[in-house]
This record gives structure tokens, sequence and C-alpha cells, in this order.
């Protein structure tokens, strides 16, 4: 449960991507969305990817389809990459081995989400460009994918991996699509004369995952200064300055850039937005999060943003401006887990209430049965129980009201009037169940979002027993707080790169609170991000 800056949000989200109702300019319609998805799935298939929910599931499949040679390279080549001296020769170096046609399906299924959640997404918003560029495209498995769509148009598709881009033209071949053709060169490489009505850049221009970013003013806002300094050695440390400036010298007057990158966190997006802004570019539609697991990881991605030039001659888009505060919805601030953890939640929760219950057979399922309840005043919950095969339990801030009660109950009616869908929304709303191991040590609330700050800062009465804020010499910030709320045990966390976190427990076990407050203060303060 500690609170650092490389961990990933708790929470699992929806992995589906549903993109519905989009009225923005140059976006399909939520028909050919569908029909994208459905296209797409094929696609996968015939690149020999497959989808899984489990980890132990995607490793089983990997040793089987692997030989042990593979598997070490596999692992060699990941190593190295993930190493903290690591730079752009092992990057290379894992991409060009990761090309090789026995291990490319097996490495990129761990990627399916994210193939479903972009894909559909950029070629609803490839409308009538006759010329695409595509940015990092890898071993062109989207890339071919667009093409295929879109046969009037040209595409192309940069990489600087050889062997990736040897892959691409080979698969391209296979499929006989004479529309797309692949290069091998860095993206900061323009040629001279060429100009596209679109480019595409996913996760291509701020490759440098491990940045933090720039931090904000201190511990209790998201707010960012208006330094130019930090901001320029953000730009030159990631690469995006020389990425920006092939990008801006590509785009032909009038086209449209497509971006998502690994932007979620607002100490890498505020910089981001700003490195845009800064080279004339304004949003033409709200930029739009796509969540998406990779297996049983959310993925820390987003929001994918569509942007051009006003001076173009292309229509100004009134009242979309560049938003610099954290992605916030009510979605984020819901507790959620399964399996064995959920009823040990359930059956914890201190002077539980029950406010509504709801119960029918479902054909696949069997007997369902939900139960809406709070704890003291500051805790609601809804727990769920389908046959012998399924408990899960979302769990609230009563700030919220009886919107999250009332929107699961819809969604649950509609499954129930259908008779069928049960199991897809069990599986878009609730993670994986925990290992037995970490069961007993299941809070009763955890969030790891920007949203735990709205929920800490709402919390009514609260006492705090020990705080502490460190401070590094450039001003960088850590709070760390436990203490008690309506006789609940919490700890909270919040640092300047925008990392909040929010853990509450029934009173006998306060003891754990206390231990993750004191293990906390004891994390060394000369990490790279405080010192």
């Amino acid at each position: 449960m500690g609170c650092d800056e490389n961990s990933s949000p708790s929470p699992k989200i929806d992995p589906h991507c549903r993109l519905t109702n989009l009225q923005t300019h140059g976006v399909s319609s939520a028909h050919s969305q569908t029909a994208f998805q459905d296209t797409l799935t094929s696609h996968l298939a015939w690149w020999g990817l497959r989808r899984f929910e489990r980890d132990a599931d995607y490793f089983r499949w990997q040793r089987e389809t692997l030989s042990p040679g593979d598997l070490r390279t596999l692992n060699t080549l990941v190593e190295r990459k993930q190493a903290p001296a690591a730079g752009a020769t092992e990057e290379v170096a894992f991409y060009d081995g990761t090309a090789q046609p026995q291990i490319l399906p097996v490495l990129h299924s761990q990627q399916y989400d994210y193939y479903m959640a972009v894909g559909p997404a950029v070629a609803g918003r490839i409308g009538q460009a006759r010329t695409v560029l595509d940015v990092g495209c890898g071993v062109g498995i989207l890339t071919t994918f667009y093409a295929r769509q879109f046969p009037h148009a040209s595409f192309v598709g940069v990489d600087r991996s050889a062997r990736s881009v040897t892959a691409a033209s080979e698969r391209a071949a296979a499929l006989g699509l004479g529309n797309v053709r692949f290069e091998c060169r860095e993206a900061e490489q323009v040629q001279s004369g060429d100009r596209y009505d679109l480019i595409v850049a996913t996760h291509a221009l701020l490759q440098a995952e491990r940045d933090p970013g720039i931090p904000s003013r201190n511990w209790q806002t998201f707010e960012r200064a208006l330094d130019p300094d930090p901001q320029s050695a953000f730009e030159r440390r990631t690469g995006l300055d020389a990425r920006l400036a092939y990008v801006t010298a590509a785009l032909a007057p009038g086209g449209r850039l497509i971006v998502f990158e690994k932007t979620r966190q607002t100490a890498r997006r505020v910089p981001f937005q700003r490195a845009l802004a800064a080279r004339g570019f304004t949003l033409r539609e709200p930029p739009l999060p796509l969540r998406y697991m990779l297996v049983e990881e959310v993925a820390d991605d987003g929001p994918l943003y569509v942007v051009g030039w006003v001076t173009d001659g292309s229509p100004a888009h009134a009242g979309l401006v560049w938003d610099e505060a954290p992605e916030l919805n009510a979605e984020e601030e819901v507790s959620r887990c399964s399996g064995d953890a959920a009823t040990f939640v359930w059956e914890r929760f201190p002077d539980r209430v029950v406010t509504r219950e709801a119960e029918w057979v479902d054909p696949r399922h069997g007997s369902i049965r939900v139960e809406w309840g709070t704890s003291q005043t500051i805790l609601s919950y809804l727990y769920l129980t389908a046959g012998q095969t399924f408990r899960g339990i979302l769990v609230w801030s009563q700030r919220l009201g009886p919107e999250v009660a009332s929107q699961v109950a819809r969604e649950l009616e509609g499954t129930k009037l259908r008779g069928s869908g049960l199991g897809d929304l069990l599986r878009a709303t609730w993670p994986a169940p925990a290992s037995q191991e970490e069961v007993d040590q299941t809070p009763l609330y955890e969030n790891h979002t920007a949203a735990a700050q709205h929920v800490w800062s709402w919390l009514p009465c609260r006492r705090v027993l020990q705080g502490s804020t460190s401070e590094a010499p450039d001003g960088r910030q850590r709070h760390l707080e436990h203490g008690t709320v309506a006789g609940l045990a919490y700890l909270y966390c919040a640092n300047t790169f925008d990392q909040r976190q929010l853990v509450m427990v029934e009173p006998p076990r306060a003891s754990l609170i206390l231990r993750y407050y004191e293990e906390l203060l004891q994390v060394d303060e000369a990490s790279p991000h405080y010192s």
C-alpha cells in the first residue's frame, strides 16, 4: 500500500472502452465504432494475438508457446530494456528481438486491450484523410488495420526498429495491402517535402516512462507554476522537443494530429499539453479518456488528443481549452474487490446498515443477490453474489450520495431484463480476485487516484494522530498522516507528483494503518524523486 510515484492506480476499470455518442468533428458514428471493434477482433486474430484476463493464464500460454531458448531471450531483452541505465540502444534491441515471428504474437497479446481501445478510436477519426503517417508504428499491427479499413488513403508507418519494420512490411504484403509502406528511421528524422493530412502518434512522442514530469506547487494542489525552465528541461530529457519538431514539419496545412501517450498522471500530462500548445496546436475535440487493462494491470495512459493549428484556416472550436486539472470522475472514488477479499470486507463493515436488497435468477450465473448498505456516516457499499462462483463489493464515500448505487442498479437491472450480459458487467466492474495471502490485508476502502484527495478533504471531523511532511532541497514534497474518522482508522499520503492514496480500516485492524505509516516514514528520502 505504499505511496510511490511509479505505482499504478489500484481500482480496476472497464477494459472494453465503449465508444458511444461521439458527436465531435471527424468522429464516426457509434455504429461505425462497433464495426471497427468487430473487424479489429478478426484482425488481431489474424496476427495471432489472444486476449487474457488473468496473468496466470497468459504466462502459462507463454510457456506453452515459446521454447526455453525463446523465453530466455525474451527475459534478457526485458531486463536490459528495464535496467535503470537503459537507453535508446536497449529499446531498439528489445523491439528488434521481439519482432521475431514466434515471439511477436505472444508479447503483443499482453497489449490486446490497448489495441482494442486505441484502434477503433483512431480509425473513427481518420475520415477523409488521404495521407496518414503512423509514427512509432512498431510491427504494424494497427497501421495495417487502418490501411485495411481505408483503402482510399495512403499510409506510411515509421519506426526505429529495423526488424519491426521488416515484420510490418511482410505482414502488409501477406494481407495484400498496396496502400501502406513502412520505413526504418527515427521519429526525429524529417523527410524533406513529406506532408500528411493526418499524423497518428500513439506511445511514440513521450517514451521516457520513468520520467516523473514536473512537480506541483505543493502536496495540497495539482497546479504547476508557469516556469519555462522546468518545461524546457522536461522536453529535452524526454526527447519530446525533437519529436514535436518532426511532427510539426510533417503535418500538412489543415491537417490533424492524433496523440495518445503515457500521460494520465497530471505531472506528465501538463507539460505534454503545454508543449503542444506552445507549438500552436489547439484541441479539435475534447480529450478522450481511454481506459484499458494490460491483462490484470490498469494502464496509466491517455487521454487521446485530436489537435490542429488555428492559423491553418480550419474552424476554431470554441470552448475547448487545455485543462490542467487532474482527471476526476465519480468512478475513481469507488474502491472495489472481488472473491474472498470482497466477503472479507463485507463481513468487517462496522455498524453495517442494509438499505436495500434484490434477488433474482440469472440463466448463466444462477441465484443473484445484491445488498446496498452504509457504515457509520462515512462509507456506502454494494455487495453482490452470483451463485457460488462470484462475489464482489464496491465501497464509496457518502459524499457521492446515491449516484453510484443508482448507476450500478440500472446496469444490473438491464442484465436482469435481457437475461444476458451479467458476466461482461461483472468482469468490467470488478478486478481479478486477490490472492489468498492478501485477503486479510484488504482495507475497507482504498484509493490510489487523484480522487483520494477529494475524499480525504471531505472526511468529517477527522482526527490526525501522526503526520509528517518532508521537503527536498528543490521544493518537492511528500505528506503522510494517519488518524481516525467516525471510528475508522485511515492513512493518507500525498506528494507533488500527484500521487494520492487513502486507506481506511475498521478499529480491530487499526494497527495495520500504523504499521503502513511507519514503513512509509522509513522510505529512503534520498530517492531520486525527493532529493
